[in-house]
């Protein structure tokens, strides 16, 4: 957006699900980019929520931004230290709030604290699915809020040849699967005890890593399915679309539980960016993110999740269809491209919504 000035803050060293990763350098030299350190990194049970950048103050008075967007849940000490010091030193700069989180929850102190404050302070509200947003609204957030998705690059992640794809990797015949961190709330248990209930020639693709990975295996070793089960390797992005393509179909068979529902699924965006349809239960944002483009099941019933499965592959011309139209949704709504305009027309009402009264308590 050439009329925007921009300005990226991140940290320079962080932990992400567990990992230590330094900042990358953007590979756009013209792109303000700034990677700074943190203190409270890490902070075992409170995670990455207390961190916060002791340069920030001098940055923001530098740069003196009209609008500060942040990408940190409102709990988040860096989100309340923010309001703080814009309300101190650009009183009239607006605030965008982001939030994925799509459960009411009650924080501890002093989680509650820094939530209450951010949210009194923000002039504007992002999130992720309408759940996000309505959250927002049951602890007092009055401001304007509007819903944009995550982004996926549809130039990498494209319709290839499937049979190739598929090849490739060592696979034939109907194959569904799923991509991502291998973990018990994502349900995948389901996808195992589905296996006897689908009709012959199902092969079922696990591809990431994570610690449920030898439960997957041990179950289908009990079910007599081992040999219809593939466990891929964790891939880097680039590789991703050529096990999305190799897919009939891609599966998230996410469970709700206490803290936590599926807040946006990205794996869906990527499969459907390449026209391959997908098959999600009913938990948080899935069946919002998925729309026309593939089925939907209940959560927790690997029946249902049978059954869909042997429609698709009974259906290949439904399937082929679904795969088109998840496409053309992700055209419309989760290109980068797209949700840089969106994002941009957050800021424009933003500014527009400009207030005399900043709540500094």
């Amino acid at each position: 957006m050439a009329d925007i000035d921009l300005m990226v803050l991140v940290p320079k060293r962080f932990n992400h699900f567990g990992v230590w990763r330094n900042a990358e350098t953007p590979t756009d030299k013209n792109f303000r980019f700034a990677a700074k350190r943190v203190i409270w990194p890490w902070l075992g049970p409170a995670q990455n929520y207390l961190h916060w950048y002791p340069q920030l103050g001098r940055i923001l008075s530098s740069f003196r931004p009209d609008v500060i967007d942040l990408w940190q849940e409102p709990w988040a000490l860096v989100s309340a230290h923010t309001c703080w010091l814009r309300n101190r030193l650009l009183p009239r700069a607006r605030i965008v709030m982001e939030s994925e989180q799509n459960i009411c929850k009650h924080f501890p102190a002093p989680f509650r604290w820094l939530e209450s404050y951010t949210i009194r302070n923000a002039t504007c509200a992002v999130g992720r699915s309408s759940g996000v947003i309505n959250v927002l609204r049951s602890k007092g957030f009055e401001g304007r809020a509007d819903i944009v998705g995550n982004a996926v690059d549809v130039e990498l992640f494209r319709p290839m040849n499937r049979e190739d794809c598929k090849s490739a990797l060592g696979l034939s015949g109907f194959t569904v699967g799923y991509v991502g961190r291998l973990v018990e709330r994502k349900g995948l248990i389901d996808m195992i005890n589905a296996l006897p209930m689908c009709p012959p020639g199902i092969t079922m693709v696990f591809a990431g890593g994570g610690e449920f990975l030898s439960v997957l295996a041990q179950r289908a070793e009990e079910l007599g399915r081992s040999a219809q089960v593939r466990f891929l390797p964790a891939r880097r992005i680039e590789d991703l679309p050529q096990v999305m393509n190799a897919l009939d179909a891609m599966i998230l068979p996410s469970w709700t539980v206490a803290s936590w529902k599926e807040q946006f699924g990205r794996v869906i965006i990527e499969a459907q960016a390449c026209e391959t349809p997908v098959i999600g239960s009913d938990s948080g944002a899935i069946p919002e993110i998925l729309g026309e483009g593939g089925l939907v099941f209940p959560e927790r019933n690997p029946a249902a999740l049978a059954f869909a499965i042997a429609h698709m592959k009974a259906n290949p011309a439904q399937m082929r269809e679904m795969g088109r139209i998840g496409r053309q949704q992700v055209e419309r709504n989760f290109t980068w491209r797209r949700v840089a305009e969106q994002m941009r027309e957050v800021y424009s009402r933003c500014l527009e919504s400009r207030s005399e009264t900043i709540v500094t308590q």
